[in-house]
């Protein structure tokens, strides 16, 4: 099984879609209210991509933008549309990959990748064609807003001396590892979860200056970044 195919099992297992069925309800987080509100202008259009069961495309249709809702996970797409029915709601959801969106160019206003979806893409390569194809399917001068993990050495030494081993030891011996470059990562699910999960979860996690890179590299102009969380008022 290689990588891709593992995050939609991942993804789309009874357990992670009875948290995700959860997590629809949770709605908008603080940092995200901020930055829909400043950057993404009323009532224009957005793709939220890696939308899973709905947890922001619910919301942002709530506030009268025109949202469309798009995952790779299938069970995700299918329960999100079971949700948006039980609420009467008449959301536009569609299965598809960030990486070949089969969306029109300069069809959106904005597009949002949100909970660190993006650095869920596994190859470099990957998520700059993510980037390419979210750049191309915005109008001009269109938006996009999204988040990552950024790679920290103070507290996490060992664990990346640990991966370095890894990558540059085992891997060129042809030794079985589960990362595929330098910065992926494998843990547990959420341990706030009251449901066990039986896969591990993926998540690439690049340092600054490797995501502006890629964001020049896509065609985008970096307008605002902050490598420290967000203050929720």
């Amino acid at each position: 099984m290689n990588l891709k195919e593992h995050i939609i099992k991942e993804f789309g297992s009874e357990p992670a879609q009875k948290f995700y069925i959860e997590k629809a309800e949770e709605g908008l987080w603080p940092p995200e209210e901020i930055l829909i509100k400043k950057y993404f202008k009323k009532k224009s259009s957005i793709l939220d991509i890696g939308c899973g069961t709905g947890r922001t495309t619910i919301p942002l249709f709530k506030k009268g933008y025109k949202v469309t809702g798009i995952d790779l996970t299938p069970e995700m797409i299918k329960n999100a549309k079971k949700i948006v029915n039980s609420k009467n709601l008449k959301v536009n959801y569609l299965l598809g990959d960030a990486t070949n969106l089969k969306l029109k160019d300069n069809s959106f206003d904005n597009a949002l990748f949100s909970n660190n979806g993006w650095t869920q893409i596994p190859g470099k390569e990957n998520r700059i064609k993510a980037l390419k194809e979210v750049n191309r399917i915005l109008k001009p001068k269109g938006l996009f807003i999204f988040t990552t993990h950024i790679r920290k050495i103070k507290g996490y030494f060992w664990f990346w001396v640990w991966q370095w081993v890894k990558i540059r030891l085992f891997k060129p011996l042809k030794l079985s590892i589960d990362e595929e470059e330098w910065g992926d990562r494998f843990f547990k699910r959420e341990s706030s979860s009251s449901f066990p999960y039986k896969e591990k979860q993926y998540i690439h996690i690049p340092n600054v200056e490797e995501v502006k890179k890629q964001i020049a590299q896509s065609g985008f102009n970096l307008v605002y970044y902050l490598t420290s969380p967000l203050p929720s008022n």
